[in-house]
């Protein structure tokens, strides 16, 4: 009895701590968890708060899970507030998933960095955000600790949460060899097992699957999952595509759900032998020429397409310089824009003395040779 007291008293006060405010003496903080107890693989979340208590400086709040196999903590949310300028308060939201039953407990490493009036000022590049940069003093707080009390589950299940899943067929009824295309689709939000599979091995089936899958999005409830699986079935025999059941826990209501999808039999037509034999005792053409010609006009539409290209390599460069680069140059009125609009040639065409010359007839003023002169000698170069 004295041990059982002791329990209720221990977790009364750990209860306490999660939900009042820590002070100390740079700043005050608290950590509380969306629940205490839970099952394997129930989305947890976790909310950090810290405010800073000193107001003769700036001080920013860093929190980090320890690692561990025994659980999975992601950050979902980190938002800073700022009452005053030496007045900020910090709010950290974590999705946990418990992977070890038991008495689990969740440390963080929590610190600040306090930085001077002086040190933000020099290092203030135009954004309050940039922060990296600014010298700081590094101060270890704390390591704030969530416990919790995590149960297995009576049965084995693939997804903890709310989940469903639906499947859609093409056709069934084919001919030898055709394909069955069978897509399975679920969406839901908790935690899914990375193994599931609707479909793995059918025997005397061949199977050609895929699958396409939104990167799962944490939130306080749980990843958000959006997967879909395509599988091409071919036999030459009737088969039948079987129900696939996802077995899950709704922790919201505390029930075991199977989501089934329904079964579908395959009527495989085997082709009349005598429809493949001719007259004159050949087998019938299985060539379908109209995607050949199909293939031949493509080809030649490329060839065309790569002939052209190559000619308009071989136009004289007289040409196409005429139609693109002289105009700007005819048109430039002054020596500084004779450059600018000359420069971008100079790798292409022997314009450096030319250049130079333009240089020192814009910057110094004092070149041998007058505008006139000099564009009609880049014109020449050019156009040759």
């Amino acid at each position: 009895m004295k041990n059982i007291h002791g329990k209720i008293v221990f977790l009364f006060m750990l209860l306490i701590v999660q939900l009042n405010a820590i002070e100390t003496k740079y700043c005050s903080y608290s950590i509380s968890s969306s629940k205490k107890s839970a099952v394997l693989n129930e989305p947890i979340s976790i909310t950090f708060k810290a405010r800073q208590k000193i107001h003769n400086e700036v001080m920013f709040f860093d929190l980090k899970p320890h690692k561990s196999k025994d659980y999975e903590v992601i950050s979902i949310k980190e938002k800073r507030h700022e009452f005053n300028y030496h007045d900020a308060k910090k709010e950290f939201e974590f999705l946990l998933i418990p992977k070890k039953e038991g008495l689990l407990s969740v440390p963080f490493d929590f610190r600040i960095r306090r930085a001077s009036d002086d040190a933000v000022a020099q290092a203030y590049t135009g954004s309050r955000d940039n922060v990296k940069s600014i010298p700081t003093i590094k101060i270890n707080i704390d390591i704030p600790t969530v416990t919790l009390n995590i149960t297995s589950l009576k049965n084995p299940v693939d997804a903890v949460g709310d989940f469903n899943l639906a499947m859609s067929i093409d056709k069934t009824e084919i001919s030898s060899y055709d394909k069955v295309n069978v897509v399975y689709t679920l969406q839901g939000r908790g935690f899914l097992n990375k193994n599931f599979e609707p479909i793995e091995e059918l025997e005397g089936i061949s199977i050609f699957k895929g699958k396409k899958e939104k990167e799962p999005r944490a939130t306080k409830e749980g990843y958000i999952y959006q997967v879909e699986w395509s599988y091409a079935l071919v036999s030459s025999d009737n088969y039948k595509v079987p129900a696939v059941t996802l077995k899950t826990y709704n922790y919201l209501n505390k029930q075991y759900l199977d989501k089934n999808t329904p079964s579908k039999m395959i009527s495989v037509k085997h082709q009349d032998i005598e429809s493949l034999i001719d007259d004159e005792e050949s087998p019938q053409s299985t060539v379908d020429y109209k995607k050949y010609i199909d293939y031949f006009y493509s080809f030649l539409i490329f060839s065309a397409g790569f002939l052209f290209a190559k000619l308009l390599e071989y136009l004289p460069k007289k040409l196409s310089n005429k139609k693109q680069c002289c105009p700007l140059i005819k048109n430039a009125k002054n020596p500084k824009e004779l450059l600018k609009q000359t420069t971008p040639y100079l790798n292409k065409y022997p314009l450096k003395d030319e250049i130079r010359a333009l240089e020192s007839l814009v910057y110094t003023k004092n070149s041998k040779e007058n505008f006139s002169s000099l564009k009609d000698k880049i014109i020449k170069k050019i156009e040759l």
